[in-house]
């Protein structure tokens, strides 16, 4: 079953008002209002949008450190930033990473409504040199996305439907994970992953609470929430994804593709010995240390 935006918001805002009424003391809404104000009442609450409003996200920049998870290398860096607006959040991100044979880098300007939901996200991406863009917006309806790839100077569109808790996914970014934390705070039953390769695909992810996890942030003890999302439940991946109550994101773990994005003054204390998910055999780039390639095809060997 398809699930858009707009059914999904009407209904959570149904279901308030069913809630709040069922609650108000009826002898006192009897006496104290005649029945067009209770009318009135009725077509105020149902009309206010921030009551299905995702929690926020926290305003400010935050820098990571890229790590190759087998042999605790840093291999790179990244950072993010938060702004706030009147009719959501801007989300900009940026990375790179340098190896002996592979270079990758990329940043990503994502601008998100008051839900979290994507309006438009613009990512650069390049590979060895060679240069991708990928745009996804959302059009007029906002129930579909459309996407536009340019890449060695030719243009590749498509789109696809257009789902409430989606992200888009490209390598090593803690702007996507960021995102990813605050769905898990929402506990969402059905959530969808963009990955930015070949002409887009759009997946299914599945958000699975595990126990709280301890750690060191900027020499204090911390306790964190702990989610693992498996990205598409046929030849999947895993992020693991530590953040705090307020969604603050402080590691991103990607087993299958052996890396873990950290954030800078923070430790995880006893990482856990992740399972592969089902179905799931990293090609032999990710066993090599490279992560998945979102652009162009990477070195073998």
């Amino acid at each position: 079953m398809k699930i858009f935006l707009s059914e999904t918001r009407d209904s959570k805002r149904r279901s308030f008002f069913e809630h709040f009424v069922s609650n108000l003391d009826r002898k006192v809404l009897q006496t104290a209002m005649r029945s067009t104000l209770v009318l009135f009442l009725v077509a105020a609450l149902s009309t206010i949008p921030a009551l299905a409003q995702a929690p926020a996200l926290p305003a400010g920049s935050a820098q990571f450190r890229l790590v190759q998870a087998s042999n605790g290398k840093t291999l790179g860096s990244a950072g993010c930033s938060v702004a706030s607006g009147p009719n959501g959040y801007q989300v900009d991100s940026r990375g790179q990473m340098q190896l002996e044979k592979f270079s990758y880098r990329f940043n990503n300007s994502n601008r998100l409504d008051q839900y979290l939901d994507i309006v438009r996200d613009d990512l650069t991406g390049t590979v060895n040199g060679d240069q991708v863009t990928f745009t996804l917006a959302s059009d007029s309806t906002g129930r579909t996305f459309n996407v536009s790839i340019v890449a060695k100077g030719k243009t590749t569109t498509n789109s696809f439907d257009r789902h409430q808790h989606t992200a888009l996914l490209p390598d090593l970014d803690p702007a996507a994970y960021l995102e990813m934390a605050h769905f898990a705070l929402e506990h969402p039953p059905t959530a969808w992953i963009v990955v930015p390769k070949q002409n887009g695909v759009l997946v299914p992810a599945d958000y699975q609470p595990q126990p709280d996890a301890s750690g060191i942030f900027h020499g204090q003890p911390i306790t964190m929430h702990h989610t693992s999302v498996l990205v598409s439940s046929q030849n999947g991946i895993s992020v693991e994804i530590y953040y705090t109550s307020q969604g603050d994101l402080l590691e991103a773990d990607l087993p299958e593709q052996d890396f873990y994005v950290i954030r800078d003054g923070f430790v995880l204390k006893n990482r856990p010995q992740y399972k592969p998910p089902k179905g799931s055999a990293p090609p032999p780039q990710q066993q090599q240390g490279y992560p998945q390639s979102a652009y162009p095809q990477q070195p073998q060997g």
